[in-house]
């Protein structure tokens, strides 16, 4: 008797290349853009923060295709608190912490 564990195989490398890329990559990211800056980790904290209100209050202000406007909202928000909005660092932190509410409403 044979058994095929191809389905299973793939089944386990789409489950972890799941894993990586939703809760891995995001924090290396976020790592390495602090090691890359020279903030503190509590200057760091303080930016997520920021950010995620920021980006708490664009879901609440907007409709869901209005992802420019959301941006927007949460950058000039940053800008308003005194941060430096520009650089794909920025917009990285952005998207992680995007993502991080999204899932937060469907629970």
């Amino acid at each position: 008797m044979n058994i095929d564990l191809t389905q299973i195989i793939l089944a386990i490398i789409a489950l972890l290349g799941t894993i990586i890329t939703t809760y891995i990559i995001p924090l290396l990211r976020v790592k390495l853009d602090v090691e890359k800056s020279n903030l503190t980790e509590n200057q760091v904290n303080m930016l997520r923060l920021a950010i995620t209100t920021a980006v708490t209050a664009a879901e609440q202000l907007y409709n869901s295709n209005e992802g420019q406007q959301k941006k927007a909202y949460v950058l000039n928000q940053l800008k308003m608190q005194g941060y430096e909005v520009d650089g794909a660092a920025i917009d990285a932190q952005i998207e992680a912490i995007v993502k991080e509410v999204h899932e937060e409403f469907k629970k």
